[in-house]
C-alpha cells in the first residue's frame, strides 16, 4: 500500500510540474489606454501611420513569455533624428511588468490622468538592445524595487526638444544609469531572450523563471516607443501559472521521506 501511495504521490507531482508546461492559448489585448499628457491628439499623438499601437499578444508557456506588440512603428526606429536628443531618433521602449495592475482614472477615458508619477508601479522591467535599430537583439532583464521616477526614463529623457511634439511624462525605457544601480532602485540581470520585429509586429521571447510573475494570478505591462506617441498598458489573467518553487519542495522532501520510510520496512 506504502509502494501504491509513493507511486500516486510521483504521479501527481508529474502532473504538477507537467501543468507547468501545457501552453497557453494567446492572450490579445486591443490598446485602449490613452494616458496622461497627450494634449488634444487622443490616442496617438503625431501620424497614426508611424507610432500607433493596435493590440499586444501575450502567450505563456510555463515560464516562458512571448510578448508581440502589433504596432505602425516596427521597422521605424531611428525616425525624426532631429526631435530627439543626441539625435538618436525614436527607438523602442522597454516592456515593464508588474502583478497587479492600478491605473490612474478610469477606462471610460482611457486613463488619462495616467503617467510615471501614479498608477502602477512596476516590479520588473524587461530591456531592449539597440532600441534605436531595426535588427533586433537581446533582452535582459531588470528588478526595480524604486518607483517608476526612480526606475525609469521618462519620454522626456529622449524628446524633451523643443521642436518635438510627444506625451511626455511616460516611463519608456529602464534607467541603466549607475546612479540607478548603485542605489539599488535597479538590479540588472543577464540575458533572459530575444527580440525582433515582423510585419507591424515587435515580438519580444523571453524566460521569466527568475521572476515572481508566472505564479501570479495576473499580468500587468506597459509598452511605448520612446516618445510615447501611443502607449498600451493593460492586464491579463494567467490561467497557466507555475507552480511556486517552495512548493514543489516541499512535496518532493515528503517523498524523499516517504521513500525512506519504505526501505527501513523493507529492512525490518
Amino acid at each position: 500500500m506504502l509502494k501504491q501511495g509513493i507511486a500516486a504521490s510521483l504521479t501527481g507531482l508529474s502532473l504538477i510540474l507537467a501543468s507547468a508546461a501545457v501552453s497557453a492559448e494567446p492572450i490579445s489585448v486591443n490598446d485602449a489606454y490613452i494616458g496622461a499628457d497627450g494634449g488634444d491628439h487622443g490616442d496617438v499623438v503625431g501620424f497614426e501611420s508611424k507610432f500607433d499601437i493596435y493590440s499586444m499578444d501575450i502567450e505563456q508557456n510555463g515560464s516562458k513569455f512571448n510578448f508581440t506588440v502589433n504596432t505602425a512603428f516596427a521597422g521605424k526606429a531611428g525616425v525624426y533624428p532631429s526631435l530627439t536628443i543626441g539625435n538618436t531618433g525614436i527607438g523602442y521602449g522597454d516592456l515593464f511588468l508588474a502583478n497587479d495592475w492600478a491605473p490612474a482614472g478610469s477606462a471610460d477615458d482611457g486613463y488619462a490622468s495616467d503617467n510615471a508619477s501614479n498608477g502602477t508601479d512596476w516590479t520588473w522591467g524587461l530591456i531592449l538592445s539597440d532600441r534605436f535599430d531595426n535588427n533586433g537583439g537581446d533582452v535582459f532583464l531588470a528588478q526595480l524595487p524604486g518607483t517608476n521616477l526612480q526606475t525609469s526614463l521618462l519620454s522626456n529623457n529622449f524628446m524633451d526638444v523643443p521642436t518635438s511634439q510627444y506625451r511626455n511624462g511616460q516611463e519608456v525605457a529602464v534607467n541603466t544609469g549607475d546612479g540607478a544601480t548603485e542605489a539599488g532602485l535597479v538590479d540588472q540581470f543577464g540575458n533572459v531572450g530575444t527580440w525582433g520585429l515582423g510585419t507591424n509586429q515587435l515580438n519580444i521571447s523571453v524566460d521569466l523563471s527568475q521572476t515572481d510573475l508566472p505564479g501570479g494570478n495576473s499580468l500587468a505591462f506597459h509598452w511605448g516607443m520612446t516618445c510615447a506617441n501611443d502607449v498600451i498598458e493593460g492586464e491579463v489573467e494567467l490561467t497557466n501559472k507555475v507552480p511556486e518553487p517552495g512548493t514543489i519542495g516541499l512535496i518532493a522532501l515528503a517523498l524523499a521521506g516517504m521513500l525512506v520510510m519504505r526501505r527501513r520496512s523493507n529492512k525490518a
